[in-house]
């Protein structure tokens, strides 16, 4: 299902690159048969070195098509001197460009003359005849035009007016008018700036479940959640009924809340501030924290002075204030507690330190062990702070009401430490105390100064931070059980991920095994060369009015016979998305967990299936949907097909009885049983019946008319368990049927998630795991880490997790999440915008959050089923491109860094994990298109051999990839390397250039002078000298070097 729509915020998928690109000398065999020869005749006209301008302008002056680099009626004319040029008339709009060399988007130059950098925008007021001038020095294009000065002061007066741009992202979007959810760039929930950093928006929205963040800038790369944190989790909204809601977002302090919750003030009613100083320009107090705590800034001199807080409606507060040195004071009032709060400034912020990444001032660096001491450091002015103390909270993991679970550091526990000072020097005091946390789970600490300020996480996770006067964000320790451990062969595992529907047809046998999808729609039968499609992106191609019901044939017997082609392409683990019987070709919506969908097969395939890899050392790893099932599921059963009572069934006729006979709840029950029984139905022995939240209230979806259900995420087919059936719930329940069903078994039946292991299973990747109560994930654990695969091997436990998944990962729960932390980081922030320091950041944040034994066994992916094809991305594909083509993007471009993302993934700690048909070529948009089929005999024979010879790297120094130490040696713009070691002697670099040829100098801590690393990719060999390794690496090239 598409998981993006809940968190696609940790993996950026605003592509930042923000352009359209077409195909340049692609594969014949991978082109549509329509596409080649306009590829050919338009390239024709641009010569290897034209200068092409390229952007949203190309169409007005006559070019085919926009962004369109090998489209010739854009070429720039050369003026001489290295400068070209191109005049034309546009007519009054907003357009964006950059240019293109040579045809291609190989190479490209925006904002700033910028490589491969932004767009670059123009705004005209009215028609104009524009140049457009191309330094090829400088790499600047420059544009001018009659009255452009004006415009520029107009549009700069209309930016300053509006402020950031500040979109309302998520589930609200829809209902606002936008195209979609979770879209960071549809302006239609763009937030009015009102004024000291303050933005709003109003929409009318129904009753129901809500999620939502704050994006900034049009995309992911920045954006704020729950508790105002950097890319965090959704905050959740539930509303009874219909109304309107005004949501507010601070984008000073990052703090955002609703009209449910909080009244903004007008300004007549607002707090006002007075005193002996005199006068003010502004005497109005405004709330930045969103938190009834109001602050003004006034330029005092040092001395005593009289201020007085008046707001509407509260008796005054006067109270005398002593300044002790000149300069800007802060005063704070706090309307609940009454009370006045003045900062002068004396605790010089910029003295004031802690630095999680440095030894300096905390040790160890990564995650602890339960019990283990943890040494922290904090430096202030000399001086200035007579005392320290540390406050240390476990978080409680908590949905608070809502839908996920989230670590809760103001609902959990906490404990003060003092701070010792230890020394002094360089101007400054350093201030030092040891903990000894003693039990697992997600814990944070600040700092608090003379009781007054505080010195917490700023709005990046980790390293530095920020100095406040409350409200302080806790930096995060991750404490794990002494005894957590994950398998090893997990470690060592090169995974391949398959959407069963498209990997291959093995049994043509079975694809008409069932006729219907969700309740009466029909099956959809694809050629395997169609494209997917669902009605509300592309209805001219899916056919009819519904969803995700077309299905092109793959089943488990055709994984099975390709098994030949994964061992020799290096894959020694595949994990499936659900096999379980479901209505969709996604399989999320399950209909029975306890039989495959006859479309896949039938359990002695899977079965033989998993006999087959064992034979081959290979692992098994299934999709455990375990939050919600289908509504035309067994359990649920909305449109009456299955001979044991539904939910849906038993409730909705208990409702009709109540409204219809005007009958009592009691009585209802007992003649809906009545009925249901007289008509043959049976009721399920594990109480089916009492699994979900079913409430007497019509409502309408696009199946019709129904009584109102918890859905999932607003998506009326899925339907979530109660939390409170839950064994381990917040709600203290022990035993449950929903509990032995899934997972204990009973009279002799095994629950869900164990019987599986019976039929060959090594491991679960268990999806939406944020939403099912955290003590029954421990309850999972407890009983699959005592139990051995068919292999006699440990176990895996994966969750499925978009933002950090710390959590999960301190023993008592998971082994592993999947890795959409690092896809951000790597796909995003590196290949893709050229920020390597950034992505070194992202990489050291999770370094740190998590424990060795979970780091070395999470799932590194790059895309997926729910994202975009990475290939597609990186070769500047959009998004919002319902059914993707070569027109939408760089194919070469995309392939080259690819090509760098494989290597990274063999390289790095953790499980690589391939997405199917990656190494074939196969791109596409956002689901359904990511989800094409494999393109057997059309595949890029080039790249699968790359893939095959990459895995092979990583594979042929298994204990060193897989176990060793990993080390950033440089993150710097397009370049990223990393060393790898181990206790073995064992060395490696992996090197890697996104831009245009470099050469680099790496430092080499862990081998000796005139010691040769050889790149295992082409032969290269390079020694090292005074402690270093020379590279040249070309354009989007990477290195693999082995000692």
């Amino acid at each position: 299902m598409n998981r993006k729509k809940s968190l696609q915020a940790a993996i950026g998928m605003s592509l930042a690159l923000g352009l359209w690109a077409a195909p340049t000398a692609l594969p014949v065999d991978l082109v549509p048969t329509g596409l080649v020869s306009a590829t050919a005749e338009a390239a024709q006209a641009v010569g290897p070195t034209d200068v092409v301008l390229v952007g949203t302008v190309q169409r007005k002056l006559g070019a085919g098509t926009d962004w369109a680099p090998a489209d010739g009626a854009t070429i720039m004319q050369p003026l001489g001197n290295g400068k070209y040029q191109l005049k034309g008339k546009l007519p009054k709009g907003n357009y964006e460009f950059k240019v293109a060399i040579g045809g291609s988007w190989n190479e490209n130059y925006g904002a700033g003359g910028a490589r491969d950098g932004g767009n670059i925008s123009l705004k005209l007021s009215a028609e104009k005849e524009v140049t457009f001038t191309y330094d090829s020095l400088s790499h600047e294009t420059t544009v001018s035009y009659e009255g452009m000065e004006a415009d520029q002061v107009a549009t700069k007066k209309a930016e300053a007016a509006q402020g950031r741009v500040v979109v309302l992202a998520g589930t609200v979007q829809s209902k606002a008018g936008a195209q979609k959810d979770w879209d960071p760039g549809d302006m239609a929930t763009r937030m009015k700036a009102l004024g000291h950093d303050f933005y709003s928006l109003s929409v009318d929205l129904p009753a129901g479940t809500y999620y939502y963040k704050i994006a900034v800038g049009g995309s992911w790369a920045e954006n704020y959640g729950l508790g105002g944190n950097f890319d965090g989790a959704n905050v959740q909204l539930t509303l009874p009924k219909a109304q309107k809601v005004t949501f507010y977002y601070n984008d000073k302090t990052h703090a955002i809340a609703d009209s449910t919750s909080y009244k903004m003030l007008d300004n007549a009613s607002l707090p006002k501030i007075s005193g002996s100083f005199g006068a003010l320009k502004d005497d109005t107090m405004q709330d930045m924290q969103l938190a009834e705590f109001y602050q003004q800034t006034v330029e005092l001199k040092a001395g005593s002075y009289q201020v007085k807080v008046a707001q509407k409606g509260k008796k005054p507060l006067a109270q005398t204030v002593n300044i002790k040195k000149d300069g800007a004071v802060t005063f704070y009032y706090d309307s609940k507690e009454n009370r006045l709060i003045a900062d002068d400034g004396r605790i010089s912020a910029k003295l004031v330190m802690h630095d999680t990444w440095s030894k300096a001032y905390r040790v160890p660096f990564e995650a602890v062990k339960a019990g283990s001491p943890v040494t922290l450091r904090l430096a202030v002015g000399k001086d200035e702070v007579s005392s320290v103390k540390a406050v240390l909270y476990k978080a409680k993991i908590t949905a608070n009401g809502g839908d996920e679970y989230n670590p809760d550091f103001a609902a959990g526990t906490k404990a003060e430490y003092p701070l010792v000072r230890k020394e002094s020097h360089g101007g400054r005091d350093f201030w030092e105390v040891t903990l000894r946390p003693q039990e697992n789970g997600v814990y944070g600490y600040k700092f608090v100064l003379d009781d007054t300020k505080e010195y917490g996480d700023d709005d990046k996770p980790g390293h530095t931070g920020a100095l406040k006067l409350r409200g302080a964000k806790p930096f995060q320790l991750t404490v794990y059980r002494a005894d957590f451990h994950t398998p090893d062969w997990a470690k060592e595992a090169v995974t391949y991920q398959i959407f069963p529907d498209r990997f291959f047809n093995g049994d043509t046998a079975n694809d008409n095994a069932r006729t219907t999808a969700r309740g009466n729609q029909p099956v959809q039968h694809r050629a395997w060369t169609d494209l997917p499609a669902n009605a509300s992106k592309s209805p001219q191609a899916d056919g009819d009015s519904w969803e995700c019901n077309d299905f092109f044939g793959g089943d488990i017997a055709g994984i099975t016979q390709k098994l030949d082609y994964l061992q020799k392409l290096g894959i020694t683990a595949i994990y499936v998305n659900p096999m379980s019987a479901a209505c969709s070709n996604h399989r999320y919506d399950a209909v029975d967990y306890g039989n495959i969908d006859p479309l896949l097969g039938k359990l002695p395939e899977l079965k033989a299936l998993a006999a087959e890899m064992q034979k081959r050392g290979m692992h098994l790893i299934m999709d455990g949907v375990f939050n919600h099932v289908g509504d035309d599921s067994i359990y649920f059963d909305r449109y009456g097909k299955y001979k044991t009572v539904g939910a849906y069934e038993y409730w909705s006729r208990i409702y009709d009885l109540m409204n219809d006979q005007h009958m009592k709840l009691e009585a209802a029950k007992a003649e809906a049983r009545k009925q249901l029984e007289a008509e043959g139905q049976v009721f399920s022995p594990w109480h089916w019946e009492n699994w979900f939240e079913i409430r007497n209230e019509k409502t309408k979806d696009s199946m019709g008319e129904k009584y109102a259900y918890h859905d999932w995420q607003g998506f009326d087919s899925l339907t979530p368990f109660r939390d409170a059936d839950y064994p381990g719930s917040e709600a203290g329940t022990q035993v449950s049927d929903l509990g032995d069903y899934l997972l204990r078994g009973r009279d002799g039946q095994k629950g869900v998630i164990m019987k599986w292991f019976d039929d060959g299973l090594s491991g679960w990747r268990l999806d939406v795991a944020k939403e099912v109560p955290p003590g029954f994930w421990a309850n999972v654990r407890k009983d699959v880490k005592g139990i051995r695969t068919q292999t006699g091997e440990e176990p895996l436990l994966l969750g499925e997790i978009w933002q950090d998944g710390s959590q999960f990962l301190t023993g008592d729960q998971f082994d592993s999440v999947m890795n959409y932390k690092l896809s951000f980081a790597v796909g995003d922030l590196f290949l893709n915008q050229g920020k390597a320091e950034a992505c070194d950041d992202e990489l050291t944040v999770l370094r740190q959050n998590y424990p060795k034994e979970a780091l070395y066994n999470l799932m590194n992916i790059v895309d997926s089923h729910d994202t975009v094809r990475a290939i597609y991305k990186f070769g500047g594909g959009k998004e919002n491109v319902a059914q993707a083509s070569r027109q939408d993007f760089d194919y070469r471009l995309g392939k080259a860094r690819l090509k760098l993302a494989a290597m990274f993934l063999m390289g790095y700690p953790g499980m690589p994990t391939i997405y199917y048909g990656d190494e074939a070529g196969v791109y596409g948009s956002a689901d359904p298109d990511c989800r094409r089929t494999y393109p057997w005999g059309r595949e890029d024979k080039e790249l699968v051999e790359f893939y095959r010879k990459v895995i092979g790297v990583r594979n042929g120094h298994k204990q060193l990839f897989a176990h060793g130490d990993v080390k950033t040696l440089l993150a710097q713009g397009d370049v990223y390397a990393f060393g790898r070691n181990n206790a073995q002697g064992e060395a490696a670099i992996v090197a890697l250039n996104r831009g245009p040829a470099a050469d680099v100098e790496l430092p080499v801590t862990n081998a000796s002078d005139g010691t040769v690393f050889t790149d295992q990719l082409t032969g290269v060999k390079v020694s090292v000298q005074n402690g270093k390794v020379k590279l040249h690496l070309n354009e989007n090239q990477g290195m693999m070097l082995v000692k």
